[in-house]
């Protein structure tokens, strides 16, 4: 179900609104991310670009995810149109294209009920089109936090996936510190203690940005850090912001096409917690 918040006239092609891009292979990897936290998300289109502002069941993660209407190749959406969609068969869909396929997203007037992806093959001259349905919304007044962290980290994408990877395999929790220009990761497992500390230098390929001299720190779980790292394949660098006692939130760019943050609630100590994940 689509929801407009002005009425508004079909395109050339007969559909409320169409967007085409050729980066097809920055749109598989978001998705395929995505799904492994939002089952379902409510897309939002405008004028503007594409945005996603919405929480997972547990109410741990939040995803802000925003694509810019002039990064596009065509973007036809002179009003607002929120869908219900379904990641893990949008995925499905997705993961068909290659990277020379170009994408095309659409809502057709005659049948707004439904999500049309197409995708084109100028090379072997096909097209494959899917009409997908959309479930009723249940929007949200979700705001992302304006929060001003004292502590912000550029670090190779590849390098934190495989931090997060190699600790999950020990741990449940990583506890990230931002101390002087080291940042240090450390997870506390059943057998296993384990550090990392990467000097801020031209050969850590880490650069570090703070407004504070005191150290900066936060407890986090593994295993929706691995999630957010399904993103690494979009950019060759992440951000990472950091605050005493406030979520963390991880930003990749996708591709030219805008960018998604990822934000997860801290966990407390061990002795204090009572095992349930934090909320954001």
């Amino acid at each position: 179900m689509s929801l407009a918040a002005t009425s508004s006239r079909a395109n050339a092609n007969g559909n409320l609104f169409e967007i085409r891009t050729v980066q097809s292979a920055a749109f598989r990897t978001l998705i395929e991310a995505l799904k492994e936290i939002l089952t379902e998300a409510n897309l939002e289109f405008d004028s503007t670009g594409i945005r996603v502002i919405d929480v997972d069941e547990t109410h741990t993660v939040l995803t802000y995810l925003r694509l810019i209407s002039d990064r596009f190749e065509y973007f036809y959406c002179p009003a607002k149109y929120v869908l219900g969609i379904n990641m893990i068969y949008l995925f499905k869909l997705i993961k068909t294209l290659s990277n020379n396929d170009s994408l095309t997203l659409f809502l057709p007037e005659s049948n707004p009920n439904k999500l049309g992806i197409r995708a084109e093959n100028a090379e072997k001259g096909t097209t494959n089109t899917w009409m997908m349905k959309l479930f009723d919304t249940n929007v949200e007044n979700i705001e992302f936090p304006n929060i001003s962290f004292t502590s912000i980290i550029h670090m190779p994408s590849a390098d934190f996936q495989k931090i997060c990877r190699d600790f999950n395999a020990l741990a449940e929790k990583m506890e990230i510190t931002s101390s002087n220009n080291d940042l240090i990761f450390r997870c506390v497992g059943d057998f296993v203690d384990g550090e990392t500390v990467i000097m801020s230098n031209n050969q850590g390929g880490i650069e570090v940005e703070r407004n504070t001299n005191e150290i900066v720190q936060g407890m986090f779980e593994l295993k929706y850090l691995v999630l957010f790292t399904k993103c690494t394949n979009l950019c060759t660098s992440t951000q990472i912001h950091l605050k005493n006692d406030l979520p963390l939130v991880l930003r990749y760019m996708v591709a030219n096409l805008g960018e998604v943050r990822l934000v997860l609630a801290p966990q407390k100590q061990k002795t204090e917690t009572s095992g349930r994940p934090q909320k954001v």
